[in-house]
């Protein structure tokens, strides 16, 4: 099975940049199913239910989240009917935290954690929250989308459960790190980037971030305007031996 999984997807421009783009990457690495990262599609900050069904309709399967789940208070509307699993140590009834996906005869568990270190939130254990998860699941494939800052923690959940699951992929910092590695058959990489405009600081207006460092002044953050977007992820091949493959694209407007 060929996974595109893409990084957090930031703004609502960059579900048009998508649209136009994932046909081709699909046909070019023979692409079966796309997941990716969505919880800074609307305004940088939580996913709309309108953002999220143009999501669905542009070919992404299922959608994983973090910090900003609840940023957009509207999703606590939909959630519990959407494909979208949200961080699985987060306190909350709301939405589901893992979900089973058919594909043909194979069951593939995407499951979705929070770090705990640098993050100023109760958070449940991800490391015993991951063990009761798979103590009650059984899948063909398991993936893993670790929404934490620290290298440190994901390296660390990795190395704790390769050999468990088919992929632990780090996401939350926006920078695309080159460090993918298959351990004991468990595909890593510490962030997978993002998908968003390019000239900005982690998606966001460059000037704004700027004022922000040198007056201290933390005024709202818009996400940056630009016609030039990149598009990061990988590509996890799941069988016998899994693979993962990085990309880092760029696609104009």
């Amino acid at each position: 099975m060929k996974i595109l999984y893409l990084g957090d997807i930031v703004g609502e421009a960059t579900i048009d940049v998508l649209a136009k783009a994932i046909e081709d990457i699909k046909k070019e690495y023979k692409i079966n199913m796309v997941l990716a990262n969505a919880e800074n599609v609307t305004q940088g900050k939580g996913l709309s239910q309108k953002h999220y069904k143009q999501l669905k309709t542009i070919g992404i399967t299922a959608m994983t989240m973090g910090n900003h789940t609840f940023s957009k208070s509207e999703i606590k509307e939909y959630i519990d009917d959407a494909s979208i699993v949200r961080p699985a140590n987060i306190n909350t009834n709301y939405g589901k935290g893992y979900m089973m996906i058919n594909y043909n005869d194979k069951k593939l568990l995407l499951v979705n954690l929070m770090g705990r270190v640098f993050i100023n939130s109760p958070l449940d254990c991800p490391f015993k929250t991951m063990d009761k998860i798979l103590e009650n699941n059984k899948a063909d494939y398991v993936i893993v989308d670790i929404h934490a800052e620290a290298t440190s923690e994901k390296k660390a959940f990795f190395y704790d459960f390769a050999g468990k699951v088919d992929a632990v992929l780090g996401t939350h910092t926006h920078v695309q790190t080159a460090d993918e590695e298959v351990y004991n058959n468990t595909c890593y990489i510490t962030d997978l980037g993002m998908c968003g405009p390019y000239e900005s600081i982690l998606g966001d207006d460059k000037d704004m971030v700027i004022e922000r460092f040198r007056t201290g002044i933390f005024d709202r953050l818009k996400v940056a305007q630009t016609n030039e977007f990149q598009i990061c992820g990988v590509i996890l091949d799941l069988g016998q031996t899994n693979k993962i493959t990085r990309i880092n694209l760029k696609y104009k407007l």
